[in-house]
């Protein structure tokens, strides 16, 4: 006896049943970035718990920025379980279905830009802190950052109007597009970042990007970008964690004489105290607090925001 909710194979009686389209560098590649996004958002959620656990007493801000992100991860994460199960279990017997794009995947631009620009946005903020004659850099990486927001909403958007994967060739550029404009506003804010600090930083960021806008460009007909995207998002949303996070252990490996220490700037009073504000946060971001009262030990305070 089949049970009421099982799903029969398509009727072949009225001809062969559709072929099936090639899985390896379609719903493969896609699965494949989903099984590793989900590593990866598995470290964000961790990553959050401990923030909140060691900094109760950060700004604000800050505490929305990461609940933001993890929101937008999350979203993200949700969309992709939607799409691989709508493609693979609720459809498993409908192989024309391929063909046809679902909601939860048209999303994925979109959503996925939003995770990297509230990222770049955290970054960019943190370079101005750090001194305001950057301020023009930081402008022109928050406008890349809107144009590649602005290119995924339009992918976003011709996805729902086509429908059709085949037809998804005539604006692949936006995608391309989109990717390029993410790579030049993460390449200028870690470029001004080293100047600024006079340290290294990873580019694990920048790499999944050249490597979807690669697959982009020599392979538009295939869902690679999607599985490297999914990635790509995901390590944003890590690296923003990653450097509230370390703040405390570098203050305290800095302090031990164990690394090079990063002087902060000097801080100037005024009457409004806006520049102290600025400039102090700047200093409290990798710099460890240390009392200047006479023999008093130093002590290690958590960086705010």
């Amino acid at each position: 006896m089949v049970p009421k909710n099982a799903t029969t194979a398509p009727d072949t009686s009225q001809g062969p049943a559709p072929a099936i389209p090639t899985l390896g560098n379609t719903l493969g590649a896609f699965l494949v970035g989903t099984y590793l996004g989900l590593i990866l958002y598995g470290m964000i959620i961790y990553q959050a718990y401990n923030y909140f656990r060691m900094y109760p007493d950060d700004l604000r801000l800050v505490k929305i920025w990461v609940i933001v992100i993890l929101l937008v991860e999350t979203v993200h994460t949700v969309m992709c379980w939607h799409s691989c199960y709508y493609y693979l279990v609720s459809n498993y017997f409908r192989p024309d279905i391929l063909q046809y794009s679902v909601w939860s995947m048209n999303m994925l631009p979109l959503i996925a830009s939003t995770g990297i620009g509230v990222s770049q946005g955290f970054f960019a903020r943190r370079v101005y802190l750090i001194n305001p004659k950057y301020r023009i850099l930081v402008a022109i990486s928050i406008l890349l950052t809107v144009v590649a927001f602005g290119l995924s909403a339009a992918a976003t958007s011709m996805g729902f109007i086509l429908n059709v994967y085949t037809k998804f060739s005539r604006v692949e550029w936006l995608d391309s597009a989109a990717l390029a404009a993410a790579l030049l506003a993460d390449s200028l804010t870690t470029a001004v970042l080293i100047i600024a600090l006079k340290r290294s930083r990873t580019g694990i960021k920048r790499i999944c990007n050249v490597v979807a806008l690669g697959f982009s460009v020599a392979q538009p007909d295939n869902m690679i970008i999607f599985g490297v995207s999914i990635v790509a998002t995901k390590v944003y949303g890590n690296s923003l964690l990653a450097v509230l996070n370390t703040r405390r252990d570098l203050a305290e490996t800095c302090n031990s004489g164990t690394a090079p220490q990063v002087a902060p700037p000097p801080i100037s009073l005024n009457r409004m105290g806006t520049a102290s504000r600025r400039t102090g946060a700047a200093g409290l971001w990798n710099a460890p607090q240390v009392s200047i009262i006479s023999g008093q030990q130093p002590h290690h305070r958590a960086p705010r925001g």
